[in-house]
């Protein structure tokens, strides 16, 4: 029984180490088909607050990586290319865009995945003008198929002791934050991690309020990459970092008093467990968005202000 389950733990740690590697070639796939289009669009659209935030929105959910999203974003601050007023929206848009992926997982189109990625491999050796798209179309279909692969591995685990005795600390909201935190931070990814949420709950692992405050915590656990390329770049660079860390946090600061009546609102939209975790991400999401849009003036000088020492 052991060597049965580290098997299955290697695997599965197989399978997430692909899905992280497809989401890189992914996103540099996307990235070489647009050419710099997407740093023009970046540039050229995020002149007003509500652009910028649909910009943003759109650029993540084509990446499918809000992390490579805000990086990138850090990356053009840091260069002098996008203001820190344009910067802070695309941010925001970001977190909106991240959730299309849990919101895939949770209507189960997952199952689609490996027909994306076999179609995939063949338009890379077909000779026509759509070769072009063959890898980028492949990556998708790749990473897609790994979080199918995620869920029936996971299966496997959803009457083991020992997990749910240790997921049962994360009722503790507080507990449940710092598994986020932690695990996303492991995984450098919010899309894997709530994805891996999404899935749980749909196999009776996790509860709402569980996978909600791990959710929580995966919104904070996202910044730190952002954080740590910034330090080798300007003062730009760093403001949007902790613009980027901010807004994540206090966002779950202000969302912590309104939990209980979000859940209450969540299981009217919903009876199915999965359809509740996945909708939570993403009206949470939409919820921190529309607060920061409102006080997006405050938001802006309170960045200046805690980054006023920087260099």
């Amino acid at each position: 029984m052991v060597n049965e389950y580290t098997t299955i733990i290697a695997s599965l740690l197989a399978v997430i180490v692909t899905f992280l590697f497809s989401v890189e070639k992914f996103s540099r796939q996307a990235e070489r088909l647009a050419g710099d289009k997407f740093k023009d669009l970046l540039q050229r659209s995020t002149d007003k607050k509500f652009k910028s935030i649909f910009v943003g929105t759109f650029v993540t959910s084509i990446l499918q990586s809000s992390t490579a999203v805000s990086v990138l974003v850090v990356s053009l601050a840091g260069a002098g290319i996008l203001p820190l007023f344009n910067s802070l929206g695309v941010i925001i848009g970001a977190n909106i865009g991240t959730t299309i992926t849990t919101q895939l997982v949770a209507f189960k189109l997952l199952t689609v995945a490996p027909y994306i990625l076999i179609f995939g491999y063949f338009l890379t050796k077909v000779k026509n003008r759509f070769q072009v798209y063959g890898k980028t179309v492949f990556y998708f279909g790749l990473l897609f198929s790994c979080l199918l692969i995620v869920s029936v591995i996971t299966r496997e685990f959803a009457d083991n002791r020992h997990l749910l005795e240790a997921l049962s600390h994360t009722s503790n909201l507080f507990w449940a934050i710092i598994v986020g935190f932690v695990i996303t931070n492991i995984l450098q990814s919010s899309t894997l991690t709530t994805s891996i949420i999404v899935i749980l709950a749909s196999q009776g692992v996790l509860t709402l309020e569980q996978a909600l405050g791990i959710i929580l915590g995966t919104n904070i656990g996202t910044t730190t990459t952002a954080l740590i390329a910034s330090l080798a770049m300007g003062k730009a660079g760093k403001q949007v970092a902790v613009g980027h860390f901010l807004f994540n946090f206090m966002g779950v600061i202000i969302f912590i008093p309104f939990i209980s009546l979000f859940m209450e609102f969540i299981t009217t939209m919903s009876d199915n467990l999965t359809n509740q975790v996945a909708l939570s991400h993403t009206f949470f999401n939409v919820f921190v968005a529309l607060v920061f849009f409102a006080g997006f003036n405050f938001y802006y000088k309170a960045v200046l202000f805690v980054t006023k020492k920087l260099k």
